[in-house]
């Protein structure tokens, strides 16, 4: 566990959570920015911009890394890991990833969206038999069966994990993998998962080409359900809802980008990762004096 506490975590590093670290660090602001992904992979794949106001003609890969050196440039914390879940407590946020856990005073939601939609019966499973942190809930399927269906890389050193304590891993990449298994009770099945279901206290995977039957299912995308990341947070749809100040129904959570919905432009996220992080800093001015009183 990290011993700093932070003034503003920032979960993302996209436009909206990179604007955000920004002027944090120009307020003198502790950041501590969270990314695991090599800054917006969505955004590096655009092939032509020419909607930025000011840098006409910009590949995607070339506007983020303008976008990244610059905030860098301010020295925020930046953390490596995914975000499992946030706990909010008594004035401070308490962050978990499956490597460490760290604390904040307030925290921005700069996820994007959930690339994939949920799988059926994959929202009712959640916590008796699916999970989305292999390190965090692998000992719960020790000697047991176990699937991985994984949208990134990050999904194979998980699924290797595994393999050290479970007694079968069935591995289903998501994406073009070159992985090759050097364990013997590592599979690697080469299909798309359509449904889960609970067959008998166990779980039963359908897929494009047939059942796969298991004591848990991992699921592990580039980023996780918001409802999940943070129970208990208001949604308009799927998508986190918020007021014009980008906060959310948790005090000390803002959120912006595209989790908050609609348009997807990167004008908007830098525009609402500003909005935010004043927010932010406007609410940890309350609380200091509110403690000051």
């Amino acid at each position: 566990m990290s011993d700093t506490i932070y003034d503003i975590a920032i979960i993302g590093g996209g436009p909206a959570g990179l604007s955000a670290a920004l002027t944090g660090r120009i307020r003198n602001k502790k950041i501590l920015l969270f990314e695991h992904l090599g800054f917006s992979e969505k955004l590096q794949k655009g092939h032509t911009i020419n909607n930025y106001l000011g840098i006409p003609a910009v590949s995607g890969q070339e506007l983020m890394k303008q976008f990244a050196d610059h905030v860098l440039s301010y020295s925020p914390e930046l953390v490596k890991e995914k975000v499992v879940n946030i706990f909010p407590g008594d004035g401070m946020f308490t962050i978990l990833t499956s490597k460490s856990t760290y604390e904040a005073k307030a925290v921005i939601i700069a996820t994007g969206v959930v690339a994939t939609g949920l799988f059926e019966g994959e929202k009712d499973l959640l916590g008796r038999g699916v999970s989305y942190c292999a390190t965090c809930d692998g000992m719960l399927y020790r000697d047991q069966d176990v699937a991985v269906i994984s949208y990134t890389r990050e999904g194979e050193h998980e699924a290797e994990y595994l393999a050290e304590i479970c007694r079968q891993v069935y591995y289903l990449p998501q994406y073009k993998s070159e992985f090759s298994a050097m364990r013997s009770n590592l599979a690697i099945k080469t299909v798309r998962p359509r449904a889960l279901s609970n067959e008998a206290n166990a779980i039963s995977l359908a897929t494009d080409k047939e059942n796969i039957n298991v004591g848990g299912v991992f699921i592990l995308r580039q980023s996780d359900p918001v409802e999940n990341l943070l129970p208990g947070i208001e949604l308009e749809g799927e998508v986190i809802k918020v007021n014009r100040d980008m906060a959310t129904s948790i005090p000390g959570v803002f959120a912006a980008g595209d989790c908050t919905g609609k348009p997807w432009q990167i004008s908007r996220a830098t525009g609402e990762g500003l909005v935010a992080v004043l927010s932010a800093i406007s609410y940890l001015d309350s609380q200091a004096k509110a403690a000051g009183a």
